[in-house]
């Protein structure tokens, strides 16, 4: 008598256990398949709280660019002043060596085709404006105790 409800107990903590892993896994897969990457607006890059980098692209160059940064997941906004008709790639400063080696594969993929000088120096200036970016932020605190 005891034994059996001791094995019914043991079987409902299962099923419990069970149900509440397949909730959890359930809810990781919704969180993780609700992240965007890629293209966005400028208000919900702003949203991701990280320093944001500009460079001035060029129309002729930007559908190639924009292919790059999709295969890498890199988060980026395009926006144009409307005075000017300059277009600028706003991009993470943290994202930086991502989109050097986007704008690498982009310059290699095309220069097959012909050269094209304008990615060339997409990709020096936004290596040397997150280089200026870095400079001038705070050193993090050391970090204390074990990283898990």
């Amino acid at each position: 008598m005891i034994e059996e409800t001791a094995v019914r107990v043991e079987i409902s903590a299962a099923r419990f256990a069970s149900q509440s892993i397949f909730d959890i896994l359930r809810l990781t897969v919704q969180a993780m398949s609700s992240q965007n990457y890629g293209q966005q607006s400028l208000s919900a890059l702003n949203r991701q709280e990280r320093p944001l980098a500009s460079v001035d692209v060029n129309k002729k160059t930007l559908p190639y660019i924009r292919r790059q940064l999709k295969q890498y997941s890199v988060d980026f906004s395009v926006t144009k002043d409307r005075d000017t008709g300059q277009m600028y790639l706003w991009f993470k400063g943290q994202d930086v060596d991502r989109i050097q080696t986007a704008l690498e594969n982009c310059i290699a993929e095309r220069g097959k085709e012909r050269p094209i000088p304008e990615l060339r120096d997409l990709c020096d200036s936004a290596a040397q404006r997150v280089k200026e970016m870095n400079q001038s932020r705070p050193v993090p605190p050391p970090e204390h105790g074990e990283r898990l």
